[in-house]
């Protein structure tokens, strides 16, 4: 028996899905006391602001309650005061290196007390607007920081619901089909956090995960990584994750409080950024693409496919992450593409009814400016299911976590394209109620019986 699927108890803020009033993404300085800045991002006012039609556009078409007027309003006050306070700086340090040239000529003592009692008296300048700036500050950036991404063109928007963009076969009839969950010589379910599986049910399970990462390795000219099981919370705010999509964990010596620990898995988008944070790296390398075997933790889809508790609400599965970096909005289209073929290429092996969907704007998280949903039928539900996503960021992401690379010297912030291209618990349903054996199911990529020495070829190559 295989499969056993334990879950670590939420908080519950984390349930809620509530925005926080602090943020960890951004700090400061009055708080600096108690919390440290783990990553300052990238603010980009200008280019965020300069095309306010298509944020507006895109603040509307997501259904999200931001007011631009009032963020503007907010960002007029803040620049107000922060270039009061950058003309007081720039007064002192004029201030302090006169004093210092007077101090070396031998000035007369009257000039360089004058001096001194106007270095005094901007510095007490100085102390009360930082006072009066943080709170400016802090209620303005905190808002820019929830401003979404701009819309893809290719995304869905309006009283449009979603694009297809692939189909492959039709389902077949409407007749009521029998649940995946009668299947009880394979499946052992007890709710959405704990079911196991058992015989072929199991060795399906890692047998397509395992399978479809090695043909994104040697079809798709990826290369696969191991990622961490748990992400920090500064990490999940730089990519606009909502935190009640993770189960936080309970830490008993925590650093810096408002930076938690959230169980994410090791196939989640999220579990990537941590190595890429604070990273230049150079053109020549670009793309950049990853693949990761893992789990995934993300209960955000398992509310669509309710109200009974079943292999497609389970809130853990095993699970194929890919992540790609580059240098152009162009070739970030390229390679969604590029991911999305392979893909198809697995799932139409299958030999079932899957297709491919841009969701609505309305679905995206704001770090998304397009999804693209591979889709399973499930006859027991009579409607489609995600089985797996390819979302494509823009460089928004990357400005937050400074994931960069130099050209011309000059640093530009990359392209990011990734999301995880199956779920193998819902996967391993909609096979079962199609009918299918497991067993006798084809998995592109998969290994026949590997021997030592290919083993040790593969784990070699990974680091050429």
């Amino acid at each position: 028996m295989l499969g056993l699927r334990v879950v670590l108890r939420n908080c519950r803020a984390a349930q809620k899905g509530c925005i926080r009033k602090i943020s960890a993404l951004y700090i400061t300085g009055d708080k600096a006391n108690e919390n440290y800045a783990t990553l300052h991002p990238y603010l980009d006012f200008a280019g965020t602001f300069d095309e306010r039609a298509s944020l507006e556009q895109s603040i509307a078409s997501r259904g999200l309650d931001i007011s631009l007027d009032s963020v503007l309003r907010k960002y007029q006050k803040y620049q107000t005061h922060h270039e009061q306070l950058q003309r007081v700086v720039g007064e002192r340090e004029v201030v302090t290196q006169n004093l210092k040239d007077l101090t070396k000529k031998g000035g007369s003592e009257q000039q360089i007390e004058e001096l001194k009692e106007r270095g005094k008296t901007l510095r007490n300048e100085l102390k009360v607007l930082k006072q009066a700036l943080y709170p400016i500050e802090d209620e303005f950036i905190h808002d820019f920081l929830h401003l979404p991404n701009r819309l893809h063109t290719q995304c869905p928007t309006g009283d449009e619901e979603e694009r297809l963009l692939y189909r492959h076969g039709m389902p077949s009839g409407t007749r009521d089909v029998p649940s995946h969950l009668e299947r009880q010589d394979l499946i052992h379910f007890v709710d959405n956090n704990r079911y196991y599986m058992m015989g072929q049910a199991a060795h399906f399970d890692v047998n397509a995960m395992q399978s479809l990462a090695r043909y994104f390795v040697t079809q798709g000219d990826f290369v696969q990584t191991a990622n961490p099981d748990f992400v920090r919370c500064v990490l999940l705010e730089a990519n606009a994750t909502p935190l009640g999509d993770y189960h936080m964990v309970k830490e008993e010596q925590l650093q810096n409080k408002i930076n938690t620990a959230y169980l994410t898995g090791g196939a989640a988008f999220e579990s990537y950024l941590g190595a890429m944070t604070k990273l230049c790296v150079y053109p020549s390398v670009l793309p950049l693409r990853y693949v990761c075997c893992g789990r995934s933790y993300n209960r955000a889809d398992a509310q669509k496919y309710g109200p009974t508790p079943s292999l497609y609400t389970a809130t853990q599965t095993n699970a194929v992450q890919s992540f790609v970096a580059t240098q152009t909005a162009d070739q970030a289209n390229a390679q969604l593409e590029h991911t999305l073929s392979l893909a198809i290429d697995f799932y139409k092996a299958l030999d079932v009814p899957f297709r491919i969907v841009y969701a609505p704007a309305a679905a995206l998280t704001p770090s998304e400016s397009l999804r693209a949903v591979i889709e399973v039928y499930a006859p027991s539900l009579k409607r489609y299911v995600c089985v797996g996503r390819i979302s494509n960021y823009g460089d928004f992401v990357s400005k937050r976590i400074l994931f960069s690379t130099r050209r011309e010297k000059q640093y530009e912030f990359l392209h990011l394209v990734g999301g995880p291209v199956l779920y193998t618990t819902r996967l391993i349903a909609a096979l079962l109620e199609h009918n299918k054996r497991l067993e006798d199911c084809t998995l592109l990529g998969a290994s026949r019986k590997p021997t030592m020495e290919q083993d040790v070829q593969q784990f070699k190559d990974l680091f050429k």
